[in-house]
């Protein structure tokens, strides 16, 4: 059962999914949707497992709320270590120092992200079986380090979480984050057979995904494009590249937060570009191979 987030499942918000053993009691893929969600949710079902896709608050600010009452808290092995650490996750997806700190106050007060660690660890030769469901986890780096999605394949369904085919496009903001293992997660991906695809921001998706698929990968090209504009008329710099936002479009919310993030996508495309030989670096100013 798809669990509907807050905002439509938009960030700072994720859907959630509940699979429902015979026995009555349930699994729940991420806690993002909303705290006061999920404390119905602990109402009305018997929730004995939360199981995270990755450690990104937006999928597990809510794990608290059933803290002692589950029997495990599943989260990735490679994120395991910070996984509803405050402190340590501010410092992996923020600048230690003042970012940090808005950082955790952002997803504090915006998400009520509260410190939960974890109990067990998931990696990609796993498996979780429940019934006639099983789900095989993916490990799917680019976005985060600790990303994975979760394949059903008897009903061909996957839970593809922040592989979320919205127009967005993907989202690499960290340091951790990579474009080429972005790129490959979602060649990966593409190769399974699916016939449903259930986004974490997008929800249940039945048509046309492979297109889909194909048009948030093609997202990588049209903000190269975008930079090498950019660079080709009166932007010289990182910095005069991020004030002109080619990635978010404009500083909406949380402005120290997404002028970071998208510094850092930017700096990836750059370094990408310069590899490729399409663009050239002359100190800090950034030239287009004619």
């Amino acid at each position: 059962m798809l669990v509907h987030g807050k905002n439509e499942g938009r960030f700072p918000y994720s859907h959630s999914v509940i699979i429902k053993d015979r026995n009555e009691e349930s699994v729940l893929l991420d806690t993002g949707c909303g705290i006061d969600i999920l404390q119905e949710l602990k109402k009305r079902f018997r929730i004995s497992r939360i199981i995270n896709s990755h450690t990104h608050p937006d999928h597990t600010a809510g794990n608290w709320v059933f803290e002692n009452e589950v029997r495990a808290i599943y989260v990735p092995r490679e994120g395991f270590n910070t996984s509803g650490n405050m402190i340590a996750l501010s410092e992996r997806l923020a600048e230690p120092g003042a970012l940090a700190k808005y950082w955790r106050e952002f997803v504090t007060k915006t998400m009520g992200f509260k410190d939960c660690r974890p109990t067990d660890i998931y990696d990609s030769k796993s498996s979780f079986d429940f019934d006639e469901v099983s789900l095989q986890p993916i490990h799917t780096p680019g976005h985060t380090i600790d990303h994975y999605c979760f394949y059903e394949p008897n009903l061909k369904i996957l839970f593809s979480f922040d592989y979320d085919l919205t127009s967005f496009g993907p989202w690499y903001g960290h340091r951790e984050s990579s474009i080429d293992e972005f790129k490959k997660s979602i060649a990966d991906l593409k190769e399974l057979d699916v016939d449903v695809w259930v986004s974490g921001h997008k929800g249940i998706i039945t048509k046309d995904i492979k297109k889909q698929l194909d048009e948030f990968n093609s997202k990588f090209n049209a903000r190269d494009t975008k930079i090498i504009t950019l660079l080709r008329n009166e932007c010289r710099t990182i910095s005069q590249l991020v004030e002109k936002a080619p990635i978010y479009g404009k500083f909406t919310y949380a402005e120290p937060l997404l002028r970071y993030w998208e510094e850092n996508m930017i700096r990836k495309h750059v370094e990408q570009l310069i590899r490729q030989g399409r663009i050239i670096r002359l100190g800090e100013e950034y030239h287009v191979r004619e």
